[in-house]
């Protein structure tokens, strides 16, 4: 019978693979469970128009005019003091007379969005402050169920006028179901 006689360096490298396949399959499992949790991947079906700097506003504003069923807003900062803004208001009060189911939340920390708030409620749009327990900082604008524009692009003149500022528009409707299924989750808990 032969005796094998295992080395210390043997025994070192045994246990780095050893504790490498523990580590695998911990992240594994664990990812397994975090994947169930991320909404799927949509790869078919979607177009996208990158918006950087002042491209957005003159997007943002014709996107809004052809809504014709919804427009829902979760704005961070939505300060309505310059004529830019301001346009955006008019708007979104214009399309809830016309019947377009307009909702808006705005984050509750930002002394600037009280303004925005009493003239979207006096102007009859569904507008809500967001949890005090949870801080909105999306920047989310979903359109007639199909249309969603989303990034660093806050309703101030500094975004549209000033700053550098990156978004997207997604046209795609699995995009827009999985956002609006985001944002319902925003307007409810608010």
């Amino acid at each position: 019978m032969k005796v094998m006689l295992v080395s210390e360096k043997s025994r070192l490298y045994l246990s780095f693979i050893v504790l490498g396949v523990l580590f695998f399959t911990a992240g594994f499992l664990v990812g397994q469970n975090q994947a169930s949790k991320i909404p799927p991947a949509v790869e078919t079906g979607y177009r996208i128009q990158v918006l950087n700097d002042r491209d957005y506003y003159p997007v943002l504003l014709k996107t809004l005019s052809k809504a014709n069923k919804s427009i829902h807003i979760a704005m961070f900062l939505f300060k309505s003091d310059t004529d830019v803004v301001e346009k955006i208001v008019e708007l979104l009060i214009t399309k809830s007379r016309q019947g377009v189911d307009v909702k808006v939340v705005l984050e509750d920390s930002q002394d600037v969005n009280e303004l925005t708030y009493r003239r979207l409620l006096d102007g009859g749009v569904s507008v809500k402050f967001d949890s005090r327990a949870l801080t909105t900082h999306s920047k989310i604008i979903i359109v007639d169920g199909k249309i969603v524009i989303v990034g660093s692009h806050n309703f101030t003149f500094s975004a549209m006028e000033r700053n550098h500022e990156a978004s997207v528009m997604i046209i795609s409707q699995g995009v827009a179901e999985i956002e609006e299924e985001y944002f319902q989750k925003i307007w409810s808990g608010s």
